[in-house]
């Protein structure tokens, strides 16, 4: 197969934990034609999507060091598949990029439609009966009587975020809720997420990965470090690869059938204690910690379930 990968940060690629570089490591190792571009990368000329296309190697096969060749223009079509993992935030140059795919019909992992309707944090409002109380509002007084009224903590974080960012924990008669609001929603010209603290978070967050609709065997548990409350590894937080338990395999069957309307291929599923918490499918991560922690080879599941 030829797959080409839309990658926007490969000058910050973390080679122990990136699962771009992972993936397309394993698909060269099974033979398949992997070029990258950037999503600056993507043009429309001559009623076509053209990417600035770059070959990429890697001198050691067992080894994730890599180098580029130099960018030629193709034709975005002539790829079996574009795997778009763009980190968030979602943003105008993003949504124009799902755009142009879809236009042409490009086969894209996840589907561009997916991508462009479901966000990361909005997505898990469809199930109410696993989320923890939820507030979606840019009003200082909702946020206020969410906490006086419904909640002795609350979690703040942005709708557009990843690894943890500006995500904010407030207990009831937090003087900083006045400037965390602020901040966060940019004076209520923003949106954001309150959601009532859950105590097992301290425990863990879960992340349960599903390929092709399937869930895997075994899953990430990232605990915060003793000097932060995320379980983000971008922020210190410290992975142990688990086997699902029951549960898991129980709100799978709510999952997947949504997983499967929206046609998203590849997602990353956190849950904090019984809590589902997030839905990640722009550029769902933690698949080299479960390689490494066990004997199960995501990325081959990933490829085999393409080809």
């Amino acid at each position: 197969m030829k797959v080409a990968f839309i990658v926007n940060d490969f000058d910050y690629i973390n080679l122990d934990k990136d699962t771009s570089i992972y993936l397309i490591h394993e698909g060269l190792n099974r033979k398949h034609e992997v070029e990258v571009l950037n999503i600056s990368d993507v043009s429309f000329k001559d009623n076509e999507v053209f990417g600035l296309c770059k070959k990429i190697d890697f001198p050691d096969k067992d080894s994730l060091d890599f180098s580029l060749g130099k960018p030629e223009n193709r034709n975005l079509r002539n790829f079996d598949f574009v795997v778009n993992r763009v980190t968030p935030p979602f943003n105008k140059e993003y949504l124009y990029l799902t755009l142009l795919l879809e236009l042409k019909n490009i086969k894209c992992i996840n589907s561009t439609k997916s991508l462009r309707e479901n966000n990361e944090k909005l997505s898990i409002l469809n199930f109410q009966n696993l989320i923890p109380k939820t507030l979606v509002t840019n009003s200082f007084d909702n946020i206020r009587n969410f906490l006086i009224n419904e909640c002795e903590k609350i979690v703040l974080k942005p709708l557009d975020g990843m690894g943890g960012k500006s995500i904010f924990v407030v207990n009831k008669g937090d003087k900083n809720l006045n400037v965390i609001w602020e901040n966060i929603t940019d004076n209520g010209r923003k949106h954001v997420m309150a959601q009532e603290y859950v105590k097992d978070s301290d425990l863990g967050d879960n992340r349960l990965v599903y390929i092709n609709y399937q869930l895997l065997s075994k899953k990430v548990v990232r605990i915060p470090s003793d000097e932060d409350f995320r379980g983000n590894l971008a922020v210190g937080a410290k992975s142990i690869v688990k086997d699902v338990t029951e549960f898991d395999e129980e709100v799978s069957k709510q999952i997947i059938p949504y997983l499967k309307d929206n046609s998203i291929y590849f997602a990353g599923v956190d849950f904090l204690g019984r809590k589902l918490s997030e839905i990640n499918l722009t550029s769902p991560t933690c698949l080299q910690e479960i390689h490494r922690g066990t004997s199960l080879n995501p990325g081959k599941i990933f490829w085999e379930n393409l080809e």
